[in-house]
């Protein structure tokens, strides 16, 4: 309860009877109370800035430092400028294998499957052609081809030189042991795929000019088909043979045997059927004897010189 003579004493007369001490406690009040009052008033202008809209920064990629960051950053141990160095020594490369060859599978997975389509939907013209090579009759059918036909008829030439060039390619290889000048084995079967491709577009041209000053338009267009047709049979009959090469390690020296035989006993059938077209009618039946060595034996002779400097071209000696 305050007494009556606080309350009748005025402030002034009051404040001047006050003690020193009290004084202090009163001043250090009041300014504790103004720093509140500033702390307040520095905490509002700093949450308006916070507030107001700041233009963005533009971000560079060539400012941060991408080989300094990482989850090593700041271990002493952690020293990127030195570099990494690989114990021990290098081995020997795994050689190169055909059968591991990525794309020589794929290319002989295609052939097959579309050489067993086109066959399977050409075989009346299989057994018409197979019939007429050992039949062949008196009065001269000539039986057009369809452009299915042909454009499978070409499918099988080129596989045909694939097929070739890749059993020369084995062959080489088994003798000279791949020291070739380039690098990739595919860009050498290009090549021997181009020479024999180049050989079957020449003999081509070269059997169309001379058939066409000598010959009737009937028999030339008969040979023409027959000639087509034989290339086409070497193909599919190779194809075996490459196949179990490849991947069943038969011997490179049975295999270019086996092809031979084929390619030999495709040329006594052409110089049969070449008798019979031309010749078997007419006085000067020996002249198949020229022209069969003309227009296919020295062809044939021409392509084994050319590969055979090609390759030794590609190889390298030592």
């Amino acid at each position: 309860m305050p007494t009556t003579d606080s309350i009748a004493t005025p402030p002034l007369l009051r404040r001047l009877q006050t003690s020193p001490q009290q004084s202090a406690k009163n001043a250090t009040t009041e300014h504790g109370e103004s720093g509140i009052g500033q702390a307040d008033t520095v905490r509002t202008e700093r949450t308006k800035s916070l507030l107001k809209w700041k233009a963005p920064k533009h971000l560079k990629l060539t400012d941060v430092k991408f080989a300094q960051e990482g989850y090593f950053k700041g271990n002493p141990y952690y020293r990127p400028e030195l570099g990494m160095s690989n114990g021990g020594i290098l081995g020997d490369p795994v050689p190169y294998s055909v059968s591991n060859d990525n794309v020589v599978a794929g290319t002989l997975l295609v052939c097959f499957a579309l050489a067993m389509i086109a066959s399977s939907m050409s075989s009346n013209f299989i057994v018409r052609q197979i019939k007429g090579l050992f039949n062949r009759p008196y009065r001269r059918i000539n039986v057009g081809e369809t452009g299915h036909e042909v454009r499978f008829q070409i499918f099988l030439v080129v596989q045909t030189a694939l097929l070739l060039s890749i059993t020369y390619y084995l062959f080489t290889r088994s003798e000279n042991g791949g020291n070739y000048v380039v690098d990739s084995p595919m860009l050498v079967v290009g090549i021997f795929l181009a020479i024999f491709l180049g050989y079957f577009l020449l003999k081509k041209l070269l059997y169309s000019i001379v058939n066409w000053v000598y010959f009737d338009r009937k028999s030339a267009q008969q040979w023409s088909q027959l000639t087509l047709f034989l290339v086409s049979a070497e193909g599919v009959l190779i194809f075996p043979a490459v196949l179990l090469m490849i991947y069943f390690g038969l011997s490179v020296q049975y295999t270019l045997i086996y092809v031979a035989t084929i390619v030999g006993l495709a040329k006594l059938l052409l110089f049969y059927q070449g008798y019979v077209i031309f010749f078997k009618r007419t006085a000067a039946s020996l002249q198949i004897i020229l022209y069969f060595c003309t227009l296919e034996l020295m062809p044939l002779m021409a392509l084994i010189g050319i590969l055979v400097y090609t390759d030794n071209y590609l190889t390298i000696i030592f």
